[in-house]
């Protein structure tokens, strides 16, 4: 298909695409120059007071309050916003903060404070403008630049394990703060480690003065086969390869001859963050760990005999009539392993076979002597310790299949870390086991409700005494933690941070999560122009009159607190993205699959 027929398939949809969001989102509203110091001195506020509950973690769904859309959303009919611009009485979080002065509830705001957020909120609530004057901008012929320049200096034999990966666009935001690129970093690190199949923890390596560009050799992380890193590469929808020497045209040359032609495989390097966000779920979480298709043979490579376990006692059980995950009671079982081994049975409903208290043994084919007390579930959640120590997830159906998402009728994510409730495999359980294993209290032992003696001593003998499993929580949690620090620590115990312990770093909001948020949120002028390589947005803004952009579906870039989607900006049509059409369209760069 060639560029004109290309444009005139994606083009109908993108202005559909178009008018559908020219109605502007909130993400970052501009402010203005009379606004500013206020905007700075309300967004403190709301990030030192009220961000560990409503954005590290979330104590009230969907309310993140250093998000302005979150706080400006409709609530339903009759609920207020959690801020109605211009006005204190509608907003929720004057009620809250200042006039009930119930929130936060250890730490009330001052007088001062409670002053600033009226006048805040009464001034159109805006969040300010971040503008990093002491971030030089880094052009995409400087990161090229330095991937050739280490490529270079490595032996010949072994560049083609090496790939790289790029913050540079997150860099050159402006809205992005220079303390949250840390966590980008770290977002980058706890990922590749995460998806490692060998046993050392490997930090990626900067290969530039700003920490903007990252060096991983595949080798180190089991992905020495690279069909594996074409299944990456084949997901990509961010691959350019430069038009003009500005951009780097000489430097990605240089690049192709080091790697080989037959070799390289036309991406430069990856964008860090929609590696962590990308990488991190299905398919390429399983494609990238090798997670195979059943438990059984997850049991199998592991050398785990679950039934023989059960049936010697060497398990150990936990029920909970409610968890954090699920409103049905939950079984939590652990089984010697190295680093350990823990599986969650989880259940539709709480009556029947699906009530622990009456059902406390099973499943039928584990324990077949006990068939008349054992359970019948619904699927569950597999926790298991890879090679580095760092977790590996699966989530499997009642038959011990793996699939993807498990359904929101049997558990859900109350921080949508995935965007969504769906509990998502990787990504969902990264946030929710950020300390490795969480604890519980077992409900089952003393409260079961059968009269079996055999089955009773059966159900004493699985089902651990509270110090017992304590015990095995908490050393799951601390090995699990000391290798996390060798993967994160280097770049989030820096600066003010360098002396904290990381126990208390770790208790601050999960990277990955972090990340994910961020990736997921509408584009503004800013970051699409950013993304796209300009040193100064307003270039992105003149050519946005241009009618060819306007039928890509950019249009809406144009008002003043436009934006467009994430999943719009990066979704393809016969193989290439709507960015990738607005860097040939702009010149930025021809499109690489």
């Amino acid at each position: 298909m060639n560029t004109h027929q290309r444009e005139r398939s994606l083009r109908p949809w993108a202005m559909i695409h178009a008018v559908f969001v020219s109605a502007a989102c909130l993400t970052h509203s501009p402010v203005r120059a009379d606004d500013s110091d206020l905007a700075k001195q309300a967004y403190g506020i709301l990030r030192t007071k009220c961000n560990s509950c409503h954005g590290e973690t979330v104590k009230v769904k969907g309310f993140y309050v250093l998000e302005r859309e979150s706080l400006l959303a409709s609530r339903g009919e009759d609920l207020n916003p959690y801020v109605a611009p211009g006005n204190i009485e509608q907003s929720v979080l004057w009620e809250a903060a200042v006039r009930d002065a119930r929130m936060p509830p250890d730490n009330p705001l001052s007088e001062a404070e409670q002053q600033i957020l009226i006048r805040w909120i009464e001034a159109g609530a805006h969040f300010p403008t971040i503008v990093q004057e002491d971030r030089p901008f880094i052009s995409q012929r400087e990161v090229i630049g330095q991937i050739a320049d280490h490529l270079f200096n490595v032996n010949n034999a072994d560049r083609q394990f090496q790939r790289y990966f790029s913050i540079a666009h997150l860099h050159n935001n402006r809205s992005v703060e220079t303390t949250d690129l840390r966590k980008y970093r770290a977002a980058l690190s706890k990922v590749v480690n995460s998806l490692s199949r060998e046993s050392e923890i490997v930090v990626p390596k900067a290969i530039d003065k700003h920490e903007t560009v990252f060096n991983v050799d595949l080798r180190s992380v089991g992905w020495d086969d690279l069909n594996i890193w074409d299944k990456v590469v084949g997901a990509y929808p961010y691959g350019l390869k430069p038009q003009r020497a500005e951009d780097g045209t000489e430097e990605y040359k240089r690049v192709e001859e080091l790697y080989g032609q037959a070799l390289f495989d036309g991406i430069a390097y990856l964008r860090a963050d929609w590696f962590v966000v990308h990488a991190s779920r299905p398919p390429l979480y399983h494609v990238l760990l090798d997670i195979p298709e059943t438990l059984d043979e997850l049991l199998k490579d592991l050398d785990i005999d679950l039934k023989k376990n059960l049936e010697n006692n060497r398990a150990r059980r936990g029920g909970l009539f409610e968890s954090g995950v699920s409103r049905q009671n939950r079984l939590v079982e652990y089984h010697p392993s190295r680093g350990g081994f823990w599986i969650s049975y989880d259940f539709k409903k709480n009556a029947g076979r699906s009530n622990l208290a009456r059902f406390p043994l099973g499943p039928k084919a584990s324990l077949p002597k006990f068939e008349s007390f054992a359970f019948e579930h619904a699927g569950g959640e597999i926790i298991f310790s890879l090679r580095n120590g760092l977790s590996g997830y699966m989530l499997v159906d009642e038959q011990g299949k793996r699939i993807d998402v498990g359904p929101v009728s049997i558990v859900s994510d109350a921080d949508e870390t995935s965007g969504t409730p769906e509990i998502v495999n990787g990504i969902s359980c990264m946030n929710c086991h950020k300390h490795g294993t969480r604890p519980f209290k077992d409900d089952i032992r003393e409260s079961d409700a059968i009269f079996n003696d055999e089955a009773r001593d059966k159900v004493r003998s699985l089902y651990a005494q509270r110090p017992e499993m304590d015990r095995l929580l908490q050393q799951g949690s601390e090995d699990f933690l000391r290798q996390l620090e060798k993967a994160i620590g280097p770049f989030l115990q820096v600066g003010e941070d360098a002396r904290k312990p990381f126990a208390a770093i770790a208790d601050a909001e999960e990277p990955v999560k972090f990340v994910a948020r961020r990736y997921d949120r509408n584009l503004d002028l800013e970051t699409a122009a950013r993304e796209l390589g300009y040193a100064d947005p307003t270039e992105l803004a003149g050519q946005l009159r241009s009618l060819s952009l306007a039928q890509l579906g950019l249009g809406p870039l144009r008002a003043e607190e436009g934006t467009i989607k994430r999943t719009f900006w990066d979704s393809r049509e016969s193989s290439v993205s709507v960015f990738q059409e607005a860097a040939r369209e702009t010149g930025r760069g021809v499109p690489v699959n």
